[in-house]
Protein backbone atom coordinates (compact mmCIF):
# COMPACT_ATOMS: atom_id res chain seq x y z
CA UNK A 1 0.00 0.00 0.00
CA UNK A 2 1.43 3.65 -0.80
CA UNK A 3 0.49 5.96 2.67
CA UNK A 4 0.10 9.23 1.50
CA UNK A 5 0.58 12.22 4.03
CA UNK A 6 -3.19 12.21 4.98
CA UNK A 7 -3.30 14.91 7.65
CA UNK A 8 -1.77 17.83 5.62
CA UNK A 9 -4.05 16.95 2.31
CA UNK A 10 -7.37 16.93 4.52
CA UNK A 11 -6.24 20.03 6.17
CA UNK A 12 -5.34 21.38 2.68
CA UNK A 13 -8.75 21.14 1.18
CA UNK A 14 -10.31 21.98 4.43
CA UNK A 15 -9.02 25.33 4.47
CA UNK A 16 -9.80 25.39 0.47
CA UNK A 17 -13.58 25.29 1.43
CA UNK A 18 -13.50 29.16 1.82
CA UNK A 19 -16.84 29.42 0.00
CA UNK A 20 -18.46 27.52 2.10
CA UNK A 21 -16.56 26.55 5.73
CA UNK A 22 -13.80 28.53 6.21
CA UNK A 23 -12.76 32.06 6.71
CA UNK A 24 -14.89 34.86 8.54
CA UNK A 25 -18.58 34.56 8.46
CA UNK A 26 -18.32 30.59 7.96
CA UNK A 27 -18.67 27.96 10.54
CA UNK A 28 -14.87 26.78 10.80
CA UNK A 29 -13.95 30.40 10.71
CA UNK A 30 -10.40 29.58 12.05
CA UNK A 31 -9.54 26.83 9.55
CA UNK A 32 -8.34 23.71 10.19
CA UNK A 33 -4.53 22.88 11.89
CA UNK A 34 -2.17 19.66 12.36
CA UNK A 35 -1.15 21.51 16.10
CA UNK A 36 -3.56 23.53 18.48
CA UNK A 37 -2.85 26.98 17.65
CA UNK A 38 -1.30 28.83 20.25
CA UNK A 39 -3.51 31.88 20.45
CA UNK A 40 -6.53 30.85 19.44
CA UNK A 41 -8.38 34.20 18.39
CA UNK A 42 -12.82 34.48 17.90
CA UNK A 43 -14.28 31.67 16.13
CA UNK A 44 -14.55 27.68 15.70
CA UNK A 45 -11.16 25.94 14.24
CA UNK A 46 -10.52 22.17 13.92
CA UNK A 47 -7.22 20.18 15.06
CA UNK A 48 -6.34 17.22 12.85
CA UNK A 49 -4.89 13.90 13.33
CA UNK A 50 -4.64 10.27 12.47
CA UNK A 51 -6.03 7.67 14.50
CA UNK A 52 -5.72 5.08 12.46
CA UNK A 53 -7.05 3.36 8.85
CA UNK A 54 -9.87 2.66 7.63
CA UNK A 55 -10.68 -0.46 5.54
CA UNK A 56 -9.70 -1.29 2.09
CA UNK A 57 -11.91 -0.21 -0.57
CA UNK A 58 -10.34 -2.54 -3.07
CA UNK A 59 -7.50 -4.85 -3.70
CA UNK A 60 -5.40 -2.40 -5.26
CA UNK A 61 -2.17 -1.01 -3.09
CA UNK A 62 -2.24 2.36 -4.11
CA UNK A 63 -4.76 3.52 -2.13
CA UNK A 64 -4.27 5.18 1.77
CA UNK A 65 -7.47 4.83 3.93
CA UNK A 66 -6.57 6.75 6.81
CA UNK A 67 -9.42 7.55 9.46
CA UNK A 68 -8.79 11.27 10.02
CA UNK A 69 -10.02 12.63 13.31
CA UNK A 70 -11.03 16.50 13.95
CA UNK A 71 -11.46 18.16 17.27
CA UNK A 72 -13.24 20.96 16.50
CA UNK A 73 -13.27 24.05 19.47
CA UNK A 74 -15.28 26.80 20.19
CA UNK A 75 -15.74 29.42 22.56
CA UNK A 76 -19.34 28.99 22.88
CA UNK A 77 -21.36 25.25 22.30
CA UNK A 78 -23.68 27.16 19.56
CA UNK A 79 -20.62 28.12 17.46
CA UNK A 80 -18.85 24.81 18.11
CA UNK A 81 -21.94 22.39 17.09
CA UNK A 82 -22.19 24.62 14.49
CA UNK A 83 -18.68 24.05 12.69
CA UNK A 84 -18.97 20.12 13.72
CA UNK A 85 -21.81 19.63 11.48
CA UNK A 86 -20.49 22.20 8.78
CA UNK A 87 -17.36 19.96 8.63
CA UNK A 88 -19.42 16.49 8.99
CA UNK A 89 -21.79 17.93 5.75
CA UNK A 90 -18.41 18.74 4.03
CA UNK A 91 -16.95 15.47 4.56
CA UNK A 92 -20.20 13.60 3.33
CA UNK A 93 -20.37 15.28 0.55
CA UNK A 94 -17.26 13.53 -0.76
CA UNK A 95 -19.56 10.17 -0.71
CA UNK A 96 -20.81 11.51 -4.08
CA UNK A 97 -17.47 13.09 -5.80
CA UNK A 98 -14.27 12.90 -6.10
CA UNK A 99 -11.94 15.66 -4.26
CA UNK A 100 -8.42 17.30 -5.38
CA UNK A 101 -6.76 17.41 -1.52
CA UNK A 102 -3.24 19.33 -2.54
CA UNK A 103 -1.18 16.31 -4.35
CA UNK A 104 -3.21 13.77 -3.33
CA UNK A 105 -6.73 12.90 -4.94
CA UNK A 106 -9.58 11.85 -2.40
CA UNK A 107 -11.84 8.71 -4.20
CA UNK A 108 -14.29 8.65 -1.17
CA UNK A 109 -15.07 9.18 1.81
CA UNK A 110 -17.05 7.40 4.65
CA UNK A 111 -17.56 5.78 7.65
CA UNK A 112 -18.45 9.68 9.52
CA UNK A 113 -18.55 9.24 13.53
CA UNK A 114 -20.13 12.55 14.98
CA UNK A 115 -19.91 14.96 16.25
CA UNK A 116 -19.56 13.96 19.66
CA UNK A 117 -19.27 16.36 22.27
CA UNK A 118 -16.54 16.55 24.41
CA UNK A 119 -16.50 17.47 28.35
CA UNK A 120 -13.61 20.15 27.95
CA UNK A 121 -14.78 22.02 31.16
CA UNK A 122 -11.54 21.38 33.00
CA UNK A 123 -9.01 21.85 30.75
CA UNK A 124 -7.85 25.64 29.90
CA UNK A 125 -8.46 25.49 25.97
CA UNK A 126 -11.88 26.46 25.03
CA UNK A 127 -14.74 24.91 26.61
CA UNK A 128 -17.02 23.48 23.84
CA UNK A 129 -14.92 20.57 22.00
CA UNK A 130 -16.55 18.35 19.23
CA UNK A 131 -15.21 15.28 17.77
CA UNK A 132 -15.54 14.19 14.28
CA UNK A 133 -14.04 10.88 12.67
CA UNK A 134 -14.25 9.14 9.10
CA UNK A 135 -12.15 7.34 6.67
CA UNK A 136 -10.83 8.62 3.80
CA UNK A 137 -9.26 6.66 0.92
CA UNK A 138 -6.42 8.51 -0.89
CA UNK A 139 -4.52 8.42 -3.67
Amino acid sequence: MAYVIAVTAVRDWVNSLTDTLVGPGHPLSRGAFRQLPRSPADGAYAVLSRIGRGGDLVAEDTIDSPRISASIYSGTDDAAEIAAVAYANAIDALRGARAVMGDTRCLVAEDIVGPLLVDNHGSDREQYHYVVDASFFLI
